[in-house]
């Protein structure tokens, strides 16, 4: 038996909607997928989670047709499977066994089986009881949703402030409806709320509410989670023209507005445009440019690399091709503007491909740089912690990476009382990785707080 596959939207479907593009496993393509797992002695994809996941045990349930426990189980170490179902980057199915022949097991897919199929029942309500200690979560991302959750299950009481109007972090604000649905993130905040957890948005930490303040209020410890949202900048000549963006930026605007209202948004703004180029590669450029076609924009991504150097998974190289996503491996040069003020192209420098005893490498051509046309151009250069942070706490100790530093024992930041965990302490990372730092927190705060 091959490997399965889940059903997706058609093409036609997909163009000017945001509906979710993978419709996941039914019951019968699940279990056969399950089936294909060996069950191996010594299994090569636990070490590959980053949360623990007994896999082999989850797809022993679903083999015998059971989600419930299938999901029961995933649960004992992932609160947010229904998430990771969707988005993660899967590192367990680059571990596994079968991977080396293109057939791992699609270890994602069957999560989110899992999650969409043995839910409703699982979850039990928080006791209102706590040991009396508060503890404060700075970001509602996913960091601060799994410190969140496993503090909260220990007893203590727990809340999230939130800077945006909804929280979630990048996960509703980055991460577009079609391939993390707003109705999913919802449902886990509503799950949070059974476990005691309080949210209040629209606070901004050092303006809105000040430090001091929380523990005058009688808040034991502090948990930043506040995340990567600040580009790292691109010295492109050109950045400053009109309609250059960057990636976080272009995602931000259109995805701070219902499903619904995106469209129209990205027309009062005047993003909306024929043609868009995306600099850069990673989930970010790849949502931007899938974005963007469904705003009815031709779209091609740009990059100094092979397409397998995307860093995407290869779902998401299949369905930005099937999309009409075209990908050129160039070195751009020069963001070019037009006598408005505006971009009107960015000048790149061809790349040849030469044989080499070790592989293929790329070089650069000796032919002119050609000029791509775009009258909309998105820079996806990563993202580092924003600065409000060092405004709002200016005797935090930061590295030379630009992230947080915090002490590898204890979880704290060099201010007594304040730990900090996802992004912002690693300088970027997965979501899957930020969940399984929110959980670690949460044990050292507990430690911390608890005689």
């Amino acid at each position: 038996m091959g490997k399965q596959f889940p059903a997706y939207r058609s093409k036609e479907a997909r163009l000017r909607r945001l509906d979710e593009v993978s419709l996941g496993f039914n019951k019968k393509i699940a279990q056969d997928e399950a089936r294909r797992c060996p069950q191996c002695a010594v299994a090569t994809c636990l070490p590959g989670c980053p949360l623990g996941i007994d896999i082999p045990g989850f797809i022993r349930l679903l083999r015998e047709g059971d989600a419930v426990l299938a999901l029961e189980r995933i649960k004992q170490a992932n609160p947010f499977p229904s998430i990771c179902g969707r988005i993660c980057p899967a590192p367990c199915e680059d571990a596994c066994i079968f991977n080396a022949e293109g057939q791992a097991i699609s270890i994602r897919e069957l999560e989110r089986f899992a999650a969409d199929f043995g839910g409703g029942k699982l979850e039990k309500p928080g006791t209102t009881a706590s040991r009396g200690k508060k503890v404060a979560i700075i970001g509602s991302g996913p960091a601060g949703m799994s410190a969140a959750y496993y503090l909260a299950r220990a007893n203590f009481s727990v809340t999230i402030f939130e800077a945006a109007h909804e929280p979630g972090g990048l996960l509703r604000y980055a991460i577009p409806e079609f391939r993390l649905p707003q109705k999913v993130l919802d449902a886990q905040f509503a799950m949070l709320k059974t476990w005691g957890v309080e949210v209040q948005t629209d606070v901004v930490l050092g303006r809105t509410m000040m430090i001091d303040e929380l523990f005058m209020r009688g808040y034991a410890a502090l948990l930043l989670s506040v995340g990567a949202s600040l580009p790292v900048f691109s010295d492109l000549p050109g950045t400053s023209l009109g309609r250059v963006y960057y990636a976080m930026e272009f995602l931000y605007r259109l995805q701070a507005v219902n499903k619904d209202g995106v469209i129209n948004q990205a027309r009062q703004q005047g993003i909306t445009t024929p043609k868009t180029v995306v600099i850069g590669r990673g989930p970010a450029a790849f949502d931007a440019a899938r974005l963007s076609v469904r705003l009815g924009s031709q779209t091609q991504i740009v990059f100094d690399g092979f397409e397998e150097e995307a860093l995407v998974g290869q779902d998401i190289l299949k369905e930005s091709k099937e999309e009409g996503i075209e990908m050129l491996s160039m070195r751009p040069l020069e963001i070019v503007g037009d006598d408005q003020g505006n971009v009107q192209g960015v000048k790149c420098l061809k790349l040849d491909v030469l044989e080499e005893k070790n592989g293929l490498k790329l070089e650069a051509s000796k032919e002119e740089p050609v000029v791509l046309e775009a009258q909309t151009l998105i820079i996806a250069n990563g993202q580092k912690p924003n600065n409000f942070i060092k405004q709002a706490l200016p005797l935090l100790k930061w590295v030379d990476d630009g992230s947080l530093w915090v002490d590898a024992q204890t979880g704290m930041t060099s201010m007594e009382k304040i730990f900090a965990t996802g992004s912002v302490a690693t300088a970027g990372g997965s979501v899957v990785g930020a969940i399984a730092g929110g959980k670690l927190a949460a044990e050292k705060i507990s430690k911390y707080l608890t005689p």
